[in-house]
């Protein structure tokens, strides 16, 4: 039997499985008008906390047309208006084909059903070494998620 989440947990799960599909239209409706994401660190360049701007749709056409992107969440919670989910996100270089794995948190506010802006917290420094899934799950070595 599925397990049963609540509204906006299911909402984020959802949200994950558009992205996988690459389902900008269904992701959309997913988000408030006013959605924005911040990456909680400092980009190679010296911006600090990079965030969406004003056109959501044409962001999200950079980044979902990627195949082969996958989602393992290691754990999920919830409090008034917040989910929190820590994940181990997986994607291919659509150029070289390599896959690249990153341990990462999301903390995403919602309102009236749908999320209304996110923080990104990860080490982009891990992003670019092509960590194994064995090397990506060594940071989760006493989780205790079992599903």
């Amino acid at each position: 039997m599925p397990k049963k989440y609540s509204k906006n947990i299911q909402v984020v799960i959802d949200i994950l499985k558009d992205e996988i599909r690459g389902d900008i239209k269904s992701a959309l409706k997913k988000a408030s008008k006013d959605y924005t994401m911040t990456w909680v660190y400092q980009k190679k360049n010296g911006e600090l906390f990079p965030a969406t701007k004003n056109d959501l749709e044409a962001e999200l056409e950079d980044v979902y047309p990627i195949k082969g992107r996958s989602y393992v969440i290691k754990n999920i919670a919830e409090g008034k208006n917040v989910v929190m989910v820590e994940l181990i996100e997986s994607y291919p270089d659509p150029e070289t084909k390599k896959v690249y794995r990153t341990p990462l948190v999301l903390v995403l506010e919602m309102k009236s059903g749908k999320i209304r802006t996110g923080r990104h917290y990860c080490d982009p420094s891990l992003s670019y070494l092509n960590l194994t899934q064995k090397q990506a799950e060594k940071a989760y070595k006493n989780g205790t998620r079992k599903d």
